[in-house]
């Protein structure tokens, strides 16, 4: 928040952009303050006959490496769903509200990095045809 003024209310936005809202708006409404830190809901999918706690443990490994993620509360990594096409993996974390989008992008540039290394398959949709009566 930068001002309070009496018909409104001027906040920062993430983006550096300037929110202003009349009071009308606030007085008797629910707001949400995040506080100090949120939390990260990422996702990534992994190939069927990928070793699943090689994957967990490579993101677990990416997570503590980041001086971005916070320790306490700790990080949250698991399978979210078995798709389609992969299986799914949550990687739910918390940062500082500063560090909310930077974050974001570190956290996936590194789990597709050591992914990479690691030749763990991040696989794309995939649909099989089967042709019936072909001659």
């Amino acid at each position: 928040m930068t001002d309070i003024a009496l018909f409104s209310t001027t906040l920062l936005h993430t983006d550096n952009s300037r929110v202003i809202v009349p009071n009308r708006k606030i007085v008797g409404e629910i707001l949400h303050n995040y506080g100090r830190v949120r939390q990260l809901n990422l996702s990534v999918g992994i190939a069927y006959g990928t070793d699943t706690a090689l994957a967990l443990d490579t993101v677990g490994t990416v997570l503590q490496q980041n001086p971005r993620v916070l320790k306490d509360p700790a990080p949250v990594i698991g399978i979210a769903e078995l798709g389609d096409s992969c299986i799914t993996l949550a990687i739910k974390h918390w940062v500082s509200v500063e560090d909310f989008v930077t974050a974001q992008a570190e956290v996936y540039q590194s789990v597709l990095a050591r992914f990479h290394e690691k030749k763990i398959e991040i696989p794309g949709p995939r649909t099989v045809v089967r042709l019936v009566n072909n001659p």
